[in-house]
């Protein structure tokens, strides 16, 4: 019987890998197609590994104090991450994102207990696409945020809490599941994180 978990939280990580059989006999592909099912995780994706890193990192480091407010850019994922861990941790979460994101995004951050707080983009921008220049007024809006608040910054795109927590977590699990047959690791990028962090553990397990 698998064990009972204290908080959602525990339940990060620990994804299986699926053998993808019939896409590489379709395929006539010698060799495993192997998938990680990421989206098993509680907040639907990898970046609930990226959330957690960070705040644990930053708990360590004490860079994060008890009760405070943390505040992140996101499109969806990571907020989606850091709403689940900071409602069980004790942080009021506070997501900040431009209004050419996902409407549905939004309401799941709240619904999971976030505040968000949504960007108007530029004049002309098309609805559903998030320019260059409406990032730019998001991460303005996230800096004034931060500042007003003597909140905690997310960061994943610079936070080490990103990375170590795939190369801690992530990167052995492939290796482990897999029975160190790895040829190749794929990976699509947005912060980085997954790939900086998977590609040190597999650098570390195969010089």
């Amino acid at each position: 019987m698998a064990e009972v978990l204290s908080s959602v939280v525990e339940s990060i990580g620990r994804t299986p890998l699926v053998r993808l059989e019939r896409l590489t006999a379709q395929a006539g592909v010698k060799g495993e197609i192997l998938a990680k099912l990421e989206y098993l995780n509680p907040g639907f994706s990898k970046k609930d590994r990226a959330a957690l890193g960070i705040i644990e990192e930053a708990e360590k480091s004490g860079a994060i104090k008890p009760g405070q407010t943390v505040v992140e850019l996101t499109s969806g994922n990571m907020g989606t991450g850091l709403a689940i861990v900071c409602a069980v941790r004790g942080y009021p979460f506070v997501a900040v994102m431009s209004k050419g994101n996902s409407e549905e995004r939004a309401r799941m951050m709240a619904a999971l207990g976030a505040e968000v707080i949504l960007v108007d983009q530029l004049p002309g921008s098309v609805p559903g696409q998030v320019s260059g220049g409406d990032l730019a007024l998001v991460e303005q809006a996230t800096k004034a945020v931060t500042e007003e608040r003597g909140a905690f910054r997310g960061d994943q795109f610079h936070r080490d809490g990103n990375w170590l927590a795939h190369y801690h977590g992530t990167g052995p699990e492939i290796w482990d599941a897999s029975h160190g047959a790895v040829d190749a690791f794929v990976d699509f990028i947005g912060s980085g994180g997954t790939y900086a962090g998977v590609a040190k553990a597999l650098r570390n397990a195969i010089p």
